[in-house]
């Protein structure tokens, strides 16, 4: 069956409907695939964002970085080498974004004119807008979702996140919840990662708790936990949700969903 043909205008009104203003801080999850056929391409959805949003808004995408080595460890020797020897440097102002794992759209976001991107490697996010260098201005290495992070300062705008044909478990914002929450013995990750400083290849080690393999036990049958917290979350009425183009897509409060998640781990938490 043929997608269903989606152009600027009625992405503007569909997201206008579900309650996207101008001036938002709004963080966005999209599948430009979930949306339609869009008359233009994947940029058109961003131009409908931003113009929804005005020049008072802001709009941030994680980022990340194409072709980076978090699974380094899971390789042989020999490859292990090879990428070591070869792999080229982190550098927030040229490394693409990680499109293949996040969208297509931040890496449009990356490119986009006045856009800032925060140093992080593995978890860099991009934002366009009023805010956009105070959202990405300092990135701490370790434990890179937490304080002091992009999402810290998305809740303290009292920002906003839009899932666009994007499921709960591609949710980000979680794992900002996952460290903050009070649970013992959470699931740490250390890996190590190549940055560009003082135009030198340096190896640096990050330490993170595990946003892979989540941080504990929380007794879900799911493959993924946040789908069980989207799920209880819908369900409560604690988003807006409607169709942009044909893309289910829900509107959440950055700081709701930030408490809800904590309390739901808090919960259903079984141990590590």
């Amino acid at each position: 069956m043929q997608k269903p043909l989606i152009t600027k205008s009625q992405l503007i009104t569909d997201l206008q409907n579900i309650g996207v203003q101008a001036g938002d801080t709004l963080m966005l999850h999209a599948s430009v695939k979930a949306i339609g056929w869009v008359v233009g391409g994947p940029r058109v959805v961003l131009e409908a964002l931003l113009d929804v949003l005005s020049a008072e808004g802001t709009l941030m995408m994680l980022a990340s970085w194409e072709g980076n080595p978090y699974d380094l460890s899971q390789w042989s020797e020999a490859e292990q080498q090879r990428w070591l020897d070869e792999c080229p440097p982190f550098d927030p102002a040229t490394s693409p974004a990680d499109h293949r794992e996040m969208s297509i759209l931040s890496e449009y976001l990356r490119t986009w004119p006045n856009a800032c991107r925060s140093a992080h490697p593995l978890a860099s996010f991009v934002a366009v807008g009023r805010h956009a260098a105070w959202l990405t201005e300092t990135h701490p290495m370790n434990y890179n979702l937490g304080h002091h992070s992009p999402l810290a300062r998305l809740c303290e705008a009292d920002g906003r996140i839009l899932l666009l044909g994007a499921s709960f478990g591609t949710l980000t914002f979680l794992h900002h919840a996952e460290h903050l929450v009070d649970i013992p013995d959470k699931r740490i990750d250390r890996y190590k990662v190549p940055i560009l400083q003082d135009d030198q290849k340096v190896w640096i080690e990050i330490e993170e708790f595990d946003t892979t393999n989540g941080i504990a036990d929380f007794g879900s049958d799911n493959e993924d936990y946040f789908d069980d917290i989207g799920q209880v979350y819908i369900a409560a009425n604690r988003c807006c949700v409607a169709r942009v183009g044909a893309a289910q897509t829900y509107l959440i409060q950055a700081n709701d969903i930030k408490e809800f998640a904590m309390q739901w781990m808090q919960q259903h938490y079984r141990g590590t």
